[in-house]
């Protein structure tokens, strides 16, 4: 997932993805893996640095599968999204995910084929919230 970042929004208190980074050879597969460490600091609108998680995402081009793992300290999330923005930026949410599953599950949606190759294509423009 990249070299930006994939935000991560949990809670009242909300965490942003650091770098995410693609996984060796990953550009050539039909699934791609992306990491980011997780930090209320990485927030546009000045975040709690206490706040820190990591995400685990998986990209299926061809089937336009996006799936999220979450791991974090936030307690009591409400909501959780893959966002579209340059880092810095707040952007617009393109797919929704469960935060139910922040510390369990995976959270997993299919996106048009469009939007999960652009996110494969280009992991840096997006973020998780």
């Amino acid at each position: 997932m990249i070299s930006r970042a994939i935000s991560l929004t949990v809670a009242a208190p909300v965490l942003t993805a650091g770098v995410l980074a693609m996984s060796v050879g990953a550009a050539f597969a039909a699934t791609t893996s992306l990491h980011a460490d997780l930090s209320g600091a990485n927030e546009s609108k000045a975040g709690d640095a206490s706040l820190t998680g990591t995400a685990e995402v998986t990209v299926d081009a061809s089937s336009g599968q996006v799936c999220a793992k979450v791991t974090s300290n936030v307690k009591g999330a409400v909501a959780m999204h893959i966002h579209q923005g340059a880092a810095g930026k707040d952007g617009p949410v393109v797919l929704p995910l469960d935060p139910k599953t922040i510390n369990g599950a995976q959270a997993c949606v299919t996106a048009k084929a469009a939007l999960a190759e652009s996110i494969k294509a280009n992991p840096a423009g997006f973020y998780v919230n």
